[in-house]
């Protein structure tokens, strides 16, 4: 499965889905085209250059919006970000006006800064899966609002909620990080600790 492939798997009918950062278009593309999904797709860019990418390749679709700005200053049921790092996208959390319902987030790296914001934010996290492609590693997630949440502990904030259900990809992607912080072990002691912990919870 590609990150695409995981972006679209969690995303869910809504009235107005924004593709945050939308690029080239292609998940509002893919919105566009499953007309069961939602009635209008938001596609949003700060860049103008590559908003205008968007409307070279899905201009003329009734059902697509485009909008020039900063993160999310519109309203929309449902939010997509993905191809950003972590850091970025807990910004574009926190400035949100309004916040959408649900969320489903991509983070590039630094994926325990998203589930941090969406905790801080009181989103409760129902999927959060991970995929590699091309020999990296990615996070997908899809959050709520208003549902029943309990917080995340340490292990769940830095390798994902669901870190002790088996999972091969997670298990290759946790030996990797092992093998990448052990190189200098006393000063990633901590790291190290909190990967063996992650390791151990899937080799039970």
């Amino acid at each position: 499965m590609t990150r695409l492939d995981a972006v679209c798997s969690l995303i869910i009918p809504a009235g107005t889905i924004a593709d945050v950062g939308c690029d080239h278009g292609i998940v509002a593309r893919y919105l566009s085209d499953n007309s069961g999904l939602c009635e209008q797709v938001i596609a949003s860019d700060i860049s103008e250059q590559c908003l205008n990418k968007a409307k070279a390749a899905l201009g003329g679709r009734c059902n697509v919006r485009f909008v020039l700005c900063d993160g999310i200053c519109y309203d929309c049921d449902e939010a997509v970000i993905a191809g950003m790092g972590g850091v970025l996208i807990a910004e574009i959390l926190k400035k949100a006006k309004p916040l959408p319902n649900t969320l489903v987030l991509c983070p590039h790296r630094n994926s325990e800064e998203v589930r941090t914001a969406l905790t801080e934010l009181g989103y409760c996290i129902e999927r959060d899966m991970i995929v590699k492609e091309r020999g990296k590693f990615y996070f997908v997630l899809r959050a709520s609002k208003g549902a029943e949440h309990t917080p995340l502990t340490e292990l769940q904030i830095l390798f994902g909620k669901h870190y002790d259900e088996k999972n091969a990809i997670l298990q290759e992607y946790l030996t990797k990080q092992y093998n990448t912080y052990a190189v200098a072990p006393e000063q990633n002691k901590l790291k190290l600790d909190a990967i063996k912990a992650a390791i151990a919870a899937q080799t039970r």
